[in-house]
């Protein structure tokens, strides 16, 4: 029996398609944070941005504190794309959410960003 040759694109599009689920779960994990937190009133509100907008490149969700400021912030999945992220957008704050991390320990990461932008 003949060994298939090895092809890496379909390795490439499979780690692509893996890496961009991990991305979306930890998005949707933000925004269920994001949701309780406006409930709370620890928040205004927020919104999801376009990100086939221009006006949004490097940024995932805007959040609009307490006292009327606008924070941005990119949601990662991993610390290596948070410094590439960086050194794209190095004015956009990231958070990393891991796939197992818990609702309470996401909204102290949203909490200490917004602790310092104000």
């Amino acid at each position: 029996m003949q060994e298939k040759p090895y092809k890496p694109y379909k390795i490439n599009k499979i780690l692509s398609k893996i890496s961009s689920e991990r991305g979306f779960g930890a998005e949707n994990k933000v925004n269920e944070v994001l949701e309780e937190m406006k409930n709370d009133g620890e928040i205004v509100t927020f919104y999801k941005t376009d990100k086939r907008s221009d006006k949004y490149h490097g940024i995932d969700f805007m959040i609009i504190t307490i006292n009327g400021d606008k924070i941005p912030i990119q949601v990662k999945s991993s610390l290596r794309n948070v410094q590439a992220h960086l050194k794209k957008f190095p004015n956009v704050p990231a958070i990393v959410i891991e796939q197992s991390e818990y609702p309470e320990s996401i909204k102290n990461k949203i909490r200490s960003l917004i602790n310092n932008e104000e």
